[in-house]
């Protein structure tokens, strides 16, 4: 007979990956006695690890596949094998059936055995498990559940006629905002805009970084913008000045901030809604999408005592999710670290987090006079905007701490030209720049279409190999919506500061000249980056077209 075999504890496999020491374990453990929750979960509450890190490890420990569950489709014949009470008890969702088997996701693997027998009990075929994060089960058993016994396309439909025969005005539009908002979260949208036309409106999510129009309603549905106002807490008597609110919702058993924004535009208002899960958990940097060659690096950078480190990017490029990866790879035990940001996005435990209050005066700039007084190790800036913030956040660096910030601007070597435009001392940048991550958002060939096709001279030419034979893309697919592409990974290049480059800059080198010295010393530049990942069957040309540009890639 032979022995089971003998597992690790949970602590001890994240310490041989790296990922926990210690000092994590030995807090951990004070506050289980407290608590009395699970280890991992305190882990993961705390922000030492993710729930990714945990899932991952306990994966590889039990060799069992790791699966993303936001890149799966969920059969509905197979969902109505069970009921949502029965999944959500046991933290599992049904795949795919495959003859006498059926593939299973699981959250919970200490109820392995349990699910095991409940399954091949309830429906007579043979489990083959796989192991995913819990928050993201969750959120998954809720929303497929709720849309196979709700249809949200046919929901709205129904709202929309209700709302159109009712010309007494009696019924409001908080049902068809809901069904709306519902919608985008199972859409994965990040935004939602409500435009008016001519003779009707139009709905529209962007969805990994692109825009998809959702709905055509009738022009009495216009009605609904005074609603979203009222919501918002913005004044609906003002239709001539662009207007910003908020409001909190539960979408789904979560939830989300939405921030809302109003223009004035030929027929009428125009209103983009930003989504934010309040629940929000912070990835790790491989998981972004950065080379474990370059997570080192940026660990490095971020753990250097102090200086200044900035995440480039346009609006949207997920600059601040990055950065709190990066905020991760620090020693939160032993380090004081103090956050200002608009609005917190991400809650962890051992950061002292704030937010900025416009009315009362807190803002980004005088933010990081009162954190001196609070003796930081670490001080995070939600962004640097204007010139009084750059010079207080750079002098903060100068003085022996870390800042960290995120900037707008289109390259990791252009951001020294925007510092300089805020008014900062060429000096004071070389003093003190560490390190600058530039990025982009690339959306991901989708896993359940994807096939490969041989690149036509016009692919070659733009990537720059022309002996390249095989290239892939997706064909559009129900997991996709038809698009081809199913989630998004980073793009990015990393600027290092060394000392030569910060002569450089003291005595106003130009740009090109930096660029030349950074392209010497091991600098990729997104592009580069972009063209791998495109090699890799990770991303598409058209999709780095989409992205960089073909102006900027030679």
């Amino acid at each position: 007979m032979t022995e089971p075999k003998k597992r690790k504890p949970l602590g001890v496999l994240l310490k041989e990956k790296g990922i926990i020491n210690d000092d994590h374990v030995k807090f951990a453990l004070m506050d289980q006695k407290i608590s009395k929750v699970r280890f991992g979960v305190i882990l993961e509450r705390l922000g030492f690890v993710s729930q990714y890190d945990v899932a991952t490890t306990l994966a590889e420990q039990e060799n069992i596949p790791y699966i993303d569950i936001d890149e799966v489709l969920f059969g509905k014949e197979e969902l109505r094998l069970f009921n949502k009470n029965i999944c959500l008890k046991n933290l599992f969702l049904p795949l795919a059936i495959e003859g006498n088997k059926i593939r299973i996701i699981i959250a919970d693997l200490f109820n392995h055995d349990a699910i095991i027998q409940l399954i091949t009990r309830h429906t007579g075929l043979q489990p083959i498990i796989h192991l995913g994060e819990e928050n993201k089960m969750i959120n998954a058993i809720n929303a497929n559940y709720y849309f196979l016994e709700n249809p949200i396309e046919a929901q709205l439909a129904k709202e929309i006629s209700l709302l159109e025969l009712d010309t007494e005005h009696a019924r409001g539009y908080d049902r068809f905002i809901k069904l709306i908002l519902q919608y985008a979260v199972k859409m994965r949208a990040t935004d939602v805009h409500i435009r008016p036309m001519e003779k009707s409106l139009s709905v529209a999510f962007r969805v990994d970084g692109v825009m998809q129009t959702v709905l055509i309603a009738p022009d009495s549905m216009k009605r609904v913008i005074s609603s979203l106002k009222m919501k918002s807490e913005i004044d609906i008597a003002e239709q001539r000045l662009p207007q910003d609110g908020r409001f909190s919702e539960i979408i789904l058993n979560n939830e989300h901030e939405f921030r809302v924004s109003t223009i004035v535009t030929e027929y009428g208002e125009n209103v983009v809604i930003r989504l934010l899960a309040v629940s929000s958990s912070v990835m790790g940097l491989s998981q972004l999408g950065f080379y474990e060659e370059d997570v080192q690096l940026v660990k490095d950078i971020f753990n250097e005592p102090f200086g200044i480190v900035l995440l480039t990017g346009p609006t949207g490029s997920g600059k601040s999710t990055t950065l709190f990866a990066g905020i991760r790879c620090l020693d939160l035990m032993e380090k004081n670290v103090i956050t200002v940001e608009n609005p917190i996005e991400y809650r962890i435990p051992l950061l002292r987090q704030t937010q900025v209050n416009i009315k009362a005066g807190y803002t980004f700039a005088n933010a990081i006079r009162y954190f001196l007084r609070h003796d930081p190790d670490v001080i995070m800036v939600g962004e640097i905007r204007d010139r009084e913030t750059a010079e207080t956040a750079v002098s903060a660096s100068s003085t022996g701490h870390l800042v960290l910030s995120t900037l707008h601007t289109n390259s990791a070597i252009g951001s020294i030209s925007r510092l300089k435009d805020l008014g900062v001392n060429s000096f004071l940048i070389a003093d003190s720049l560490l390190g600058i991550v530039s990025q982009r958002l690339v959306r991901k060939i989708c896993p359940n279409c994807r096939e490969s096709y041989t690149p036509d001279s016009e692919d070659k030419k733009y990537l720059g190999i022309t002996d390249i034979e095989t290239l892939y893309r997706g064909t559009g697919c129900e997991a996709c919506s038809n698009t081809g592409y199913l989630g998004r990974t980073l793009i990015y290049e990393i600027l290092q500061v060394d000392k030569s480059m910060a002569v450089m800059i003291d005595k106003n080198a130009p740009l090109d000249t930096i660029t030349d010295y950074a392209n010497t010393h091991d600098f990729h530049d997104i592009f580069s980056i972009c063209r791998r990942k495109v090699v890799e069957g990770v991303t598409t040309v058209a999709e780095c077209k989409r992205v960089i540009g073909k102006m900027r890639t030679s």
